[in-house]
């Protein structure tokens, strides 16, 4: 794996090679440990290669197929190897040294257009057609790999990442206001309300699970799988059969994740998630006498505030029960006690090429990764999609489904389970679900005098002529964003939800950059596409049993997860709960930024100022008093002020 690049001059007299030189090389400032390049008149690929996986490093990017048809550039882990493998009848004996882009190439061969429909895996790859004058480019289904472009006057276009794409043919580079708007109006860590837009004027996404096509007659996309409409529901006769199924299917997504050209690593929580993936990747690692390195985020030492009734801040004792269950976990416990929200702006800011709102998790998640890949990690697990695939389950969704089906006596079932696991009184439980139960619409109409006092843009500071301008309120209400009233939906609305590709769209961003800045790939088993489509095509009563959430994990993992873990219920952790705590001592520095930034003017166009310097006025005193929302409303918009100073400096 690795970034690709590529321009294709369509029906043009132009060299392709000087603009897509420029685009390869402006990648370069990647720790690439191979690059390469293929040209022709009117087309130029490019290839920057990180050793991630032992096929990766016999890689040679772009590479032509036998006839010399067809070249392919490729940023690409395709984990269902062995199925290929034995479709092209390619010897297992050898399978070592074919090439995951071998594998993309006879897939075109075979397939044509509909080739990502038979590979699983983490992928972003443009394939120059020689017979057809054509271009095709796909995207991985859940799209962990990114992949941009650019398409005006007949030159298109394509790089893993955006600014490279900038200021092509002379053409002054333009930020995006619709972008901006929508990322400074959620109220939320979530960066954008659409897939394909970006920060850029002109720069889109290909979105996940889609791919496409330029030719002659100009660029078309399509979208090649949808998760509604293609996956079948799965229906055994027993539980049992459902949690033999899982867990074939889940072990394989780990096995496939643990190609590594050096050593694994993970991001280790107390948590059910990335707990299971280090039980079920420990013993195989250790069948091959490797390790695998956990990485687990701590608070600093001098942080004694008392958590929250069923919360934990500090995970290492239910970590420290996965290193002993399985020797072969080595954990790395870090609270990087220097480090803030602020400390590496600029470095994030550079690596995103945007404005980011994650930045309470970049105190650790960064810096981990640095450290992994200094201890030789070329592959970096985590279990970020779990909550919505292997330990899915949430009882409110599954009250409101029972509900709306008219099965009272199950739902009643439910409730009495519920009240016994968290011991509480049946009655204290049936009031507390009254609300989740209760019709939407009847509980705006009782609200409706609330409604009409509320102002969804409280929390921030984006100016309020760019909401009218760009209609942000409808995309608003699309996303379900920044809403007085909590709307709890069943089964199906939910299922909707977790098949968005919004989620894919920022997860993907995020772990491609970070991967690309630190030469370490990040992968994550609970968003293999197998386990997805497994995941969703379950009935609910497989997740919620009893009133017990994540049931189908539960049983899965009997054996495997330390049983404190396993059978945890009540307590869930918290990361970075210290993150306001470790602001205090630079607090009146944040402050003067973000008032320094209001005198220069370059938030103006954005931000509603006299907004801006009320909450600068609000959270004068003890930072770690004030309330979060009103703290990263001030973060973000100094984040963002940053953001745009050095934009004008690169390209004004």
């Amino acid at each position: 794996m690795g970034a690709i690049s590529g321009i294709y001059m369509i029906n043009s007299d132009k060299d392709a090679a000087p603009a897509g030189s420029s685009i390869f090389g402006k990648m370069k400032a990647c720790s690439f440990q191979r690059t390469g390049e293929w040209t022709d008149q009117f087309v130029h690929l490019g290839c920057g290669i990180i050793y991630n996986t032992p096929e990766s490093k016999m890689e040679h990017l772009p590479r032509c197929n036998e006839s010399q048809t067809l070249v392919i550039t490729a940023d690409a882990i395709i984990d269902n190897r062995a199925v290929l493998l034995e479709k092209f009848k390619l010897e297992s004996g050898k399978s070592s040294v074919i090439t995951d882009s071998e594998l993309i190439l006879r897939a075109y061969e075979t397939w044509g257009y509909s080739c990502p429909e038979h590979l699983i895996g983490d992928y972003a790859f443009a394939i120059w057609d020689a017979g057809k004058e054509e271009l095709f480019l796909a995207r991985d289904a859940m799209g962990s790999r990114t992949l941009y472009y650019t398409y005006e006057a007949g030159i298109f276009s394509f790089c893993t990442i955006e600014t490279p794409l900038l200021g092509l043919f002379d053409k002054q580079a333009e930020l995006n206001e619709k972008w901006i708007a929508d990322f400074l109006a959620i109220d939320g860590i979530q960066h954008e309300m659409e897939c394909e837009e970006t920060v850029y004027r002109d720069i889109y996404q290909l979105p996940p699970a889609h791919y496409g096509i330029v030719n002659a007659e100009g660029f078309s996309k399509k979208k090649y799988w949808e998760p509604l409409r293609d996956i079948k529901p799965i229906r055994f006769k027993t539980d049992e059969e459902y949690v033999e199924a899982f867990n074939r299917c889940f072990s394989e997504a780990v096995a496939c994740r643990l190609r590594s050209a050096g050593e694994t690593g993970i991001f280790l929580s107390g948590g059910m998630d990335s707990g299971s993936i280090a039980c079920v990747a420990a013993p195989k690692l250790a069948e091959k006498g490797k390790k695998l390195y956990g990485f687990t985020s701590i608070p600093v030492p001098e942080f004694n505030e008392r958590p929250p009734r069923m919360t934990i801040y500090n995970e290492s004792r239910e970590v420290g029960l996965i290193a002993e269950a399985y020797p072969n976990i080595d954990i790395t416990y870090s609270s990087f006690a220097d480090k803030n929200c602020m400390t590496d702006i600029d470095e994030l800011i550079r690596i995103f090429e945007q404005p980011y709102k994650i930045f309470q998790n970049m105190t650790w998640y960064h810096s981990f990764l640095k450290m992994a890949a200094a201890r030789n990690c070329t592959i970096m697990l985590n279990g970020q999609t779990g909550n919505n695939t292997i330990s899915y389950g949430n009882f409110a969704v599954h009250l409101v489904t029972l509900s709306r089906q008219g099965r009272i006596v199950s739902a009643a079932r439910e409730l009495y389970g519920f009240s016994r696991l968290v011991n509480e009184p049946v009655t204290k439980v049936l009031k507390s679900a009254i609300p989740v139960v209760l019709p939407h619409r009847l509980k705006l109409w009782k609200n409706r005098t609330r409604l009409r006092e509320f102002d969804r843009f409280t929390n921030v500071v984006v100016k309020r002529s760019l909401v009218g301008k760009w209609n942000v309120t409808d995309r608003l209400d699309q996303i379900e964003a920044n809403t007085p009233i909590s709307r709890f939906p069943d089964y199906e609305e939910d299922r909707k939800a977790r098949t968005s590709p919004l989620p894919f769209t920022h997860i993907g961003a995020v772990e491609t950059k970070l991967s690309l800045a630190n030469g370490i790939t990040i992968r994550d088993p609970s968003r293999d596409k197998r386990v997805f489509e497994f995941c969703m095509a379950i009935p609910s009563g497989q997740f919620v049993r009893s009133g017990q959430e994540r049931y189908l994990l539960r049983r899965a993992m009997k054996g495997v997860l330390p049983d404190p873990i396993r059978l945890n219920i009540i307590a869930k952790g918290l990361q970075s709960a210290d993150w306001m705590y470790r602001l205090a001592p630079i607090w009146p520095e944040v402050l003067a930024e973000a008032e320094q930034a209001l005198e220069k003017g370059s938030l103006e166009p954005y931000v509603e100022v006299d907004k801006l310097k009320e909450n600068l006025a609000k959270a004068s005193g003890d930072v770690s008093k004030a309330e979060d929302s009103l703290v990263r409303s001030i973060l973000t918009a100094v984040i963002f002020s940053r953001f745009i100073e050095d934009f004008k400096r690169q390209y004004s």
